[in-house]
């Protein structure tokens, strides 16, 4: 798919009426990269409408093309062709150290070594149509590997009192989006081109905190340049995580007008008698007005904004 590609829109006209204000009305029905394709769904349109007593006054395809540059990214996404596993290094008895190897459609192509178990903490990603990995070599900070070269190109500072990264997501155009939209039909907008790999969120604790997992935000627009930005803009959020689920199935992101918007599945505590939720679940939460706590580290030249 490029600009000026070729694809299809169905449309059906339905005649005035008194409550259309003596208006024709047309309805987008699809739209598709085959002819065919297009005049099947038409087809199935129309015979439903009919039988609902709708049918429309007239109906057709159109030839349009394509007029943006945006391009649908391809599949597989590089969580699917990505993988990393975990090869324990200690002893029984000892503190847990792992190789971590990464594969690119089942073959090694770099590996790294972490001071903990593995769990979560490896989340592939694309930006600008290169790859990347969220890994965490050290247990308590987040890096960014570029899975062309294997190298770790951003890297936060290890700290006895850091963020302890227990798992990563990146959210992919995939995972927001249908794969069968067509970019300049109908009800295509820059929204659909959302999003592109700049930001992505990272859950744990902080080393001795309770056993529920925190979720904070990560800035990953300036990964080429060394530099890696997490705050904690969502406040004390305790995040309802399962290790076995997608995490696009607890964190889902969506934008419209331009506005971004994330939604969470959250732990929160209610008192069963009187129903009101625990002071500590509900303040934890960042309101509006409020300071969030912002952390930059930079792994190159580059200062930080």
């Amino acid at each position: 798919m490029a600009r000026g590609d070729i694809f299809y829109e169905a449309w059906a006209e339905y005649p005035p009426t008194e409550w259309r204000q003596g208006k024709k009305q047309d309805v987008h029905v699809a739209a598709r990269w085959k002819r065919e394709d297009a005049e099947a769904k038409l087809a199935e349109f129309v015979a439903s409408q009919t039988a609902r007593g709708y049918p429309p006054e007239r109906f057709w395809v159109e030839e349009k093309r394509v007029e943006t540059d945006f391009e649908i990214p391809p599949l597989p996404t590089p969580r699917e062709r990505y993988t990393a596993e975990a090869e324990t290094l200690s002893k029984p008895g000892e503190w847990t150290q792992v190789r971590v190897h990464v594969l690119r459609d089942g073959t090694e192509i770099a590996s790294f070594h972490r001071n903990y178990g593995l769990l979560s903490a490896f989340e592939p990603f694309r930006q600008g149509g290169r790859a990347y990995a969220l890994i965490a070599p050290d247990y308590t900070a987040t890096s960014v590997m570029d899975l062309q070269t294997g190298e770790i190109i951003a890297s936060e500072k290890p700290h006895s009192a850091g963020f302890c990264p227990v798992g990563f997501y990146v959210p992919d155009w995939h995972d927001v989006h249908d794969a069968s939209m067509i970019p300049g039909s109908r009800y295509w907008s820059t929204d659909d081109e959302w999003p592109t790999g700049q930001f992505g969120f990272v859950w744990g604790c902080v080393w001795g905190d309770d056993t529920s997992w925190k979720v904070q935000y990560l800035d990953l627009s300036r990964i080429t340049e060394g530099i890696i930005v997490r705050d904690d803009r969502f406040g004390y959020v305790a995040l309802a995580t399962e290790p076995k689920v997608h995490p696009k199935d607890f964190i889902q992101v969506w934008q419209e007008d331009g506005k971004p918007t994330v939604r969470f599945r959250i732990e929160l505590l209610f008192d069963l008698d009187t129903g009101t939720a625990a002071a500590e679940s509900y303040e934890g939460i960042q309101h509006e007005g409020t300071d969030r706590q912002k952390t930059v580290w930079r792994s190159g030249p580059v200062d930080p904004p």
